[in-house]
């Protein structure tokens, strides 16, 4: 049973995801506090909501339907985009050269780091994909998140994000595979919430105990910028722990709030399931608009969450488009529907 409260979760994360990223070119004179607010959990925050979504699967059927809802629609937006990109480059007038046709095209190939502006968003799915699967395989050979396996996986995996920021900030994996360690370690503590295993109580108490540690360690000059992307994690673990505890306040508000507001919120929710549609397509938007001479904050930020949810619907009336782009619906009859209305054409 879909559990709505999590569809409003998702939407205020990509909400804020696309507050992020177009006050990161904004010239508003509080837009770097705000987004230094944000960065310091907001894509932590998914990778939280991911692990509190997930149950233990048979590896071959979580990997099918893993390739269905993330892997096709990652390749479908990422072609839909670049050719988006190039359009919009011909329309201004800057025909691509050849090279930089092909180096865009092995960019898109290894993905990840990469992946920049427009594209820069996509590492998200590759690394989630890799983190699902593999967390998978050790949860199939343990009795929950909290079984000393899981536990030492879990904080083995932490250990090695921060030798990567210590040692190979500048790393740039294939598919954003080097920010896996860090991505199980928010994931894990999804997983931990949805199994129960900490009550509101303790869940409390260790968020309060973070921020003042957090915030006195802020106060003697350790830098907290946060950016998973660029392998910045903030001082080590207490950058993933902060980021924690605010994703569990987070989601712990939203959820009481949504039982006495729930018709109220149903727009955000909506924003929830078409998150990953906004996730790929804002920056396409917000970029395209910003160098056709659109500057505003406002705008940008609305058009940016719009067009893409408009994209959404589209995309999910459509029994063709839908299994590619959404990983909804029959890939079978969509293959089917596209070769007879090409052989339809061919006459």
């Amino acid at each position: 049973m879909r559990q709505t409260w999590l569809d409003v979760a998702k939407g205020v994360g990509i909400v804020l995801v696309v507050l992020a990223h177009v006050l990161t070119h904004s010239k508003w004179q509080s837009a770097p506090w705000v987004y230094f607010a944000i960065s310091l959990f907001f894509m932590p925050f998914f990778f939280v909501i991911s692990g509190y979504l997930f149950t233990v699967s048979d590896r071959q059927v979580l990997l099918a339907k893993r390739i269905r809802g993330l892997l096709i629609p990652y390749a479908a937006f990422l072609g839909l985009i670049i050719v988006g990109m190039l359009v919009a480059d011909v329309l201004h007038g800057e025909t691509p050269a050849p090279w930089q046709v092909r180096h865009l095209m092995t960019d898109a190939v290894l993905g990840g780091r990469y992946l920049t502006r427009e594209l820069g968003v996509f590492w998200f799915v590759t690394c989630l994909f890799a983190t699902q699967i593999l967390y998978n395989e050790v949860a199939l050979h343990t009795k929950g998140p909290t079984d000393p396996v899981m536990l030492i996986f879990v904080a083995g995996s932490v250990v090695l994000a921060y030798v990567i920021q210590a040692f190979w900030p500048d790393i740039r994996s294939p598919l954003a595979l080097s920010h896996v360690p860090l991505a199980i370690g928010a994931f894990w503590f999804g997983h931990l919430l949805r199994e129960g295993k900490l009550d509101t109580i303790a869940i409390t108490l260790a968020a309060f105990a973070v921020f003042g540690v957090s915030v006195a360690a802020a106060s003697a000059g350790i830098d907290f910028a946060f950016s998973m992307k660029n392998i910045k994690f903030g001082p080590p673990i207490l950058g993933l722990l902060l980021a924690l505890a605010i994703s569990a306040a987070m989601l712990g508000f939203i959820r009481l709030f949504f039982h006495g507001a729930a018709d109220v919120l149903a727009p955000v929710a909506e924003l929830g399931k078409a998150s990953l549609v906004i996730m790929f397509a804002h920056q396409f938007v917000h970029f395209t608009l910003r160098e056709s001479g659109l500057t505003s904050d406002i705008p940008l930020i609305v058009l940016s969450i719009g067009l893409p949810y408009l994209l959404y619907r589209l995309l999910k009336s459509s029994a063709v488009l839908s299994p590619w782009f959404l990983g909804q619906g029959s890939l079978s009859f969509s293959i089917d529907r596209m070769r007879r209305t090409l052989a339809s054409r061919a006459r």
